[in-house]
C-alpha cells in the first residue's frame, strides 16, 4: 500500500477556505434586510419593551418572548457547526456610582446552542437618576 502525498497548495487551499468561513461567518448575522427588525425598533424605541421593570443581569439577552438571559464574558465556547439564531435584544446595565444607572438596549441576535450573540445597532438609552434595578 503506496500512501498519497498531500502537496502544499492543496493544504493552503483547504486552510484558506476554513479560515474564510471561520472569519465571514459573524457577518450572516447583519445580512438580514432592515425591515425585518423595524417592528423590534419601534417596541425598543416607544415602549422600552420592558427595559425598566427587565432589567435582571448587567449584561442580559432578552429574546422576542420576553425570556431574560444572564451574558457572561467567561462563559465556555462551544463549538457550533450551524447556528439556531434567534431575534432579541442585548442590554447592559451600567452603574454610575451615584446611585443612577443607565441601561442601553441593542438589536442582537442569540445562538441558542453555543450562546454566541451578535449585537447590531443601539435601539434605546435609558438613564435612571435613582436606579430601580436590583442587581
Amino acid at each position: 500500500m503506496k500512501t498519497q502525498k498531500t502537496r502544499k497548495f492543496g493544504k493552503a487551499v483547504v486552510a484558506g477556505l476554513a479560515a474564510f468561513m471561520m472569519l465571514a461567518e459573524p457577518f450572516t448575522a447583519s445580512a438580514c434586510p432592515a425591515e425585518h427588525h423595524a417592528d423590534a425598533v419601534e417596541c425598543a424605541v416607544e415602549e422600552h419593551c420592558g427595559v425598566e421593570g427587565e432589567v435582571l443581569y448587567e449584561a442580559q439577552f432578552v429574546d422576542e418572548d420576553g425570556n431574560v438571559y444572564p451574558v457572561s464574558a467567561i462563559s465556555p465556547h462551544v463549538f457550533c457547526i450551524s447556528h439556531r439564531k434567534v431575534d432579541g435584544y442585548f442590554q447592559t446595565h451600567i452603574d454610575d456610582g451615584k446611585g443612577g444607572c443607565t441601561v442601553k438596549t441593542y438589536n442582537s441576535v442569540k445562538c441558542v446552542i453555543c450562546d454566541t450573540i451578535w449585537v447590531s445597532d443601539l435601539v434605546d438609552t435609558a438613564i435612571f437618576v435613582t436606579c430601580p434595578h436590583d442587581i
